[in-house]
């Protein structure tokens, strides 16, 4: 036990460096693979924790390198069928150490409770190679991945002092397989939510261009719709070549679909493309003017839609229903600057 505590002492440092890195690489690996992940965090095994370890375990281990988790990684997925597509990443850029990986999602169907999967890798060999990595040459650390429910259920399970249905006593038994279950039943769930979801997302450009009378406005259909409407599309060139802006992605469209549905009484795809239609050389002189003088390095794709809103309380120039508007809406423009802004744009368009 004191080699392995004295080996642990003199690559503290170097243990500590290799937790941060490897932490860096797999949100890296994460972000440039698309997926999104709750959380990533790390941890390096205390020295008392260790030697409680090797105590626990009597003779088992001979060296530091025999202990696999002095360095772990935790993955936090959204969801439960996350876990497999973060798994097929690792295998592709780590080396496996299948004898020492544990799978405990894998239970008989009567068993309930805490869930995650646990692989022990190292670097590969390509990686090992590069000057950033040579130092971790050989360094085996643990990755657990798990989804946010498994997390909240592992997190509560220790709260309670209890690890697994073993241990618990006869009275609780039934009320722990009853929780674990509703848990289990919710990431399958949220898992077919998702599917659904992702199923709409993929046909709405086709339900929007056949009977957009029936399409309700959602985060899904307007993102559609802004994405394919000319007009749309004018309007960010014309907002381009006054600002000099760049567009990014804008998924949020939460206070526009309340502004629309809430304050306006637009409820389909059909209602709105028609006022796009209706109001087209009134709006794009609009935006013209509404953008003058103004510079910004990004703004949200979706500002066509959130500008149309501006237009279509000022078309009548009734500072009452400005004043609803901006109360309604909370866009954060005072009513006085945001009316003397209309009165200035509409004496110009007349």
């Amino acid at each position: 036990m004191n080699t392995i505590l004295k080996d642990y002492d003199e690559r503290k440092e170097l243990l500590s460096d290799f937790t941060i890195k490897m932490e860096q690489l797999l949100s890296e690996l994460l972000k440039n693979n698309g997926i999104q992940i709750h959380q990533v965090s790390s941890r390096m095994k205390e020295r008392s924790s260790l030697e409680k370890k090797i105590i626990r375990k009597e003779d088992k281990y001979k060296s530091l390198n025999e202990i696999t988790d002095i360095v772990g990684i935790r993955i936090i997925s959204n969801l439960e069928s996350d876990i497999n597509i973060i798994a097929d990443i690792i295998n592709s850029e780590f080396i496996v150490d299948e004898d020492n990986s544990i799978d405990k999602r894998k239970k008989n169907n009567d068993q309930f409770g805490y869930k995650s999967l646990h692989n022990i890798v190292n670097l590969n060999k390509s990686r090992e190679k590069l000057v950033e990595y040579k130092r971790y040459k050989g360094l085996k650390f643990e990755i657990q991945i798990r989804s946010i429910l498994q997390h909240a259920w592992a997190e509560i399970e220790h709260d309670l002092g209890y690890k697994g249905i073993v241990t618990i006593p006869d009275s609780a038994k039934r009320t722990f397989n009853r929780v674990s279950a509703l848990l289990e039943t919710a990431d399958i769930e949220f898992d077919r939510l998702k599917k659904e979801l992702d199923q709409y997302e993929n046909t709405v450009d086709n339900l929007i261009s056949s009977s957009s009378e029936n399409v309700f406005i959602d985060q899904a259909s307007l993102n559609s719709l802004n994405s394919n409407n000319m007009i749309m599309k004018e309007v960010r060139e014309i907002v381009h070549s006054k600002t000099g802006c760049s567009f990014v992605s804008n998924f949020e469209y939460k206070n526009i679909i309340n502004i629309l549905t809430g304050f306006y009484k637009i409820d389909t795809i059909k209602e709105l493309e028609d006022m796009f239609v209706k109001y087209k050389d009134e709006y794009l002189n609009f935006v013209s003017e509404f953008m003058s003088n103004k510079n910004y390095d990004e703004l949200p794709n979706s500002v066509g839609i959130y500008y149309f809103l501006h237009f279509l309380s000022s078309k009548d120039e009734d500072e009452e229903i400005m004043d609803r508007y901006l109360e309604f809406s909370g866009i954060g423009l005072s009513g006085e600057s945001f009316i003397e802004i209309i009165k200035r744009i509409r004496k110009k368009l007349h």
